[in-house]
C-alpha cells in the first residue's frame, strides 16, 4: 500500500540535536528533532508535552541569534536561521537556531526501550 505525504511543506529528514524549555522557566530539556520544514518540526524527548504549550526550541550547534552582520556590526542579524545549514539542499536550510513553538500533538513511542515521546510542533508565527 503506498503511503501518501499529507504535510504541507517539504520537510528535511536529519536528526538534530535541539534543546527546549518553557518560556519563563529556566530548566531546558534534551531531544532530538528528527524532522522539520520552515513551519514546525517533530521532535523526540524523554518528557511528555501538553497539547498547547507554549515552549522554545534552540538548535545546538548552530550560531547564536544575536551574531552580528559582518558588513555593520552594530546592526544585529535579521535573520535565525541556523548558519550551518545554509550548505544543505532544501528544505534543509530551514532549520532556525532560536525559534517559539505551540505543541500540537505528543504521543508516547512504543516499544521504546525507555519511555520516549512524539512530539510534533508548530513554529509561532512570525518564524520566517
Amino acid at each position: 500500500m503506498e503511503v501518501h505525504e499529507r504535510r504541507k511543506h517539504a520537510r528535511c529528514y536529519e536528526d538534530t540535536d535541539v534543546i527546549y524549555s518553557f518560556i519563563n522557566k529556566t530548566a531546558n530539556y534534551a531531544a532530538v528533532a528528527r524532522n522539520y520544514s520552515r513551519f514546525g518540526m517533530y521532535l523526540e524527548s524523554n518528557s511528555s508535552l501538553t497539547p498547547g504549550t507554549i515552549i522554545v526550541i534552540r538548535t545546538m550547534g548552530c550560531s547564536e541569534p544575536g551574531d552580528t552582520d559582518a558588513d555593520a556590526p552594530e546592526k544585529p542579524a535579521v535573520s535565525f536561521y541556523c548558519k550551518a545549514a545554509g550548505l544543505r539542499p532544501q528544505p534543509c536550510r530551514d532549520l532556525k537556531s532560536l525559534v517559539t513553538a505551540e505543541v500540537k500533538r505528543c504521543e508516547i513511542i512504543p516499544n521504546s526501550t525507555q519511555p520516549r515521546c512524539g512530539i510534533g510542533v508548530h513554529f509561532v508565527q512570525p518564524a520566517v
